[in-house]
């Protein structure tokens, strides 16, 4: 149970944008999809700052935001496949380091899990649309 509830929620809040990526259709479904995983990863500076994190783990979840900024930025001016395949690596972010890794300690245990099934289906949704 402490594991399905994160993984439910997260696919229902996918649809939901997926569904609204998909109203704007081409250029601006990719815009609403890299916005998302711009913000997804600004979420752990966030999650850092307020789990109190070292500077260390502050500037590489810093790092992070650069990182999937750059797929977002490459995916939505070039290479749209950049968007999925950001979404989908995100997914090793989370379970590599947030799940039992040593930014665990600043993050929610259901947060890497409801991130495992957002970030899958919304990767499957770009890869799907492109």
């Amino acid at each position: 149970m402490h594991i399905v509830l994160p993984l439910v929620i997260g696919v229902v809040l996918a649809l939901l944008l997926i569904r609204f990526a998909r109203t704007r259709g081409g250029l601006g479904a990719r815009r609403i999809y890299a916005i998302g995983l711009f913000v997804t990863a600004l979420l752990y500076v966030l999650l850092a700052a307020i789990g109190g994190a070292t500077r260390e783990w502050l500037a590489i979840e810093g790092l992070g935001v650069l990182i999937y900024g750059s797929a977002a930025w490459i995916g939505v001016r070039r290479w749209p496949r950049a968007l999925a395949l950001g979404w989908a690596a995100h997914v090793l972010w989370d379970l590599l380091l947030h799940l039992n890794g040593p930014a665990a300690l600043y993050t929610p245990d259901w947060w890497p899990w409801f991130c495992l099934s957002f970030d899958l289906i919304v990767a499957g949704a770009v890869f799907q649309d492109e």
